[in-house]
């Protein structure tokens, strides 16, 4: 069950170099200084895919924005940015972002032990040809406070519809917050939970070891898996005719539309997605709906039908996409 709970995991580490102004402080030469620097040492240490965001079209770099690749931050500061990622998309390593140097690796699943070795494997790598800013006691220097420290983030990825179709998210935040973590919609801070998808992570990164935040935000995870069960029981045995007939009504409306929305599309296939895991629906392949979800934008669209659609033909494309995909998978 967790599986079809916690949709996956991130581990990030925040890094500057030694003596070199923070990115949102700094001059262009002084910037592209950094790039050129952290580039080299990336092209030592592994097989990389090294891409300088001036350089790329705006429908990749949304597209990197969309898989979490990048960040908006990123994609403002184009002129001196960078990004470093590998080739299974596992692992990406922003530069000149709020700092100097973001290392990210993304697992599916409850995978931020394995997250975290990989990710820390490369940063000692770079740590050896650059020279990071560290003070003995603060730790690593970041340009936010909450990320001085050890500079980790370490976050999961949660599929939480019963809690939010049963009030809770609110609980659940209070919660979460007394143990120093915070929760926040798919993409991060200020953005909006869509699709039932909530982001945990921890708050702060000092005071703690790395190990120990890697912990806390696992164990919590699976605190939140625990109430999510009950929740989702909680649903099927008050409102199991109410909640059958809307997760079928989204497979209609998905079967059938001529033309449909991101945001719809989004809404909808979250239904069946949360019908499916708990039997309300059978389908051959429960993934297909989690597949669709990631691949439903206007960016995606365009991608898929090879072409740069209108609004209204991308409407019209993603209705007959999903239609196509999510019928075929249907058990009568």
């Amino acid at each position: 069950m967790n599986s079809n709970i916690i949709v996956g995991s991130r581990i990030r580490l925040a890094r500057n170099l030694k003596n070199q102004a923070f990115t949102n402080n700094t001059d262009l030469e002084s910037a592209n200084n950094v790039l050129t620097s952290v580039f080299n040492a990336l092209s030592d240490i592994s097989n990389f895919n090294l891409y300088k965001c001036k350089n790329l079209k705006s429908d990749v770099l949304e597209e990197m924005l969309e898989d979490h690749l990048i960040s908006s931050e990123l994609i403002n500061n184009s002129d001196i940015s960078g990004v470093a990622i590998s080739a299974d998309n596992t692992v990406s390593i922003m530069v000149n972002e709020e700092d100097h140097i973001r290392e990210q690796c993304f697992l599916e699943g409850l995978n931020l032990k394995r997250a975290y070795d990989i990710i820390s494997d490369i940063d000692q790598e770079l740590g050896a040809s650059l020279n990071f800013a560290y003070d003995d006691e603060l730790g690593f220097l970041t340009a936010c406070p909450t990320n001085v420290g050890t500079g980790l983030r370490a976050s999961v990825m949660m599929f939480l519809p019963g809690i939010t179709l049963t009030n809770n998210v609110q609980e659940m935040v209070n919660a979460v917050s007394s143990f120093g973590l915070c929760v926040r919609g798919a993409y991060g801070e200020g953005s909006s939970a869509s699709g039932y998808l909530f982001q945990i992570s921890n708050q702060f990164s000092l005071g703690k070891t790395e190990e120990e935040i890697v912990q806390l935000v696992e164990s919590t995870a699976l605190k939140i898996c625990d109430l999510e069960i009950r929740a989702r029981k909680l649903l099927l045995d008050n409102n199991k005719d109410l909640l059958t007939d809307e997760v079928l009504r989204a497979y209609g409306v998905l079967s059938n539309c001529y033309k449909i929305s991101t945001s719809e599309a989004t809404e909808l296939l979250s239904k069946v997605k949360l019908g499916a895991d708990i039997d309300l629906i059978k389908l051959k392949d429960c993934s297909v709906v989690s597949e669709l979800l990631k691949n439903i934008s206007p960016t995606k669209i365009n991608k898929l039908s090879q072409k740069a659609l209108t609004e209204i033909e991308r409407d019209k494309f993603r209705a007959e996409y999903i239609g196509r995909v999510i019928k075929n998978n249907r058990i009568y």
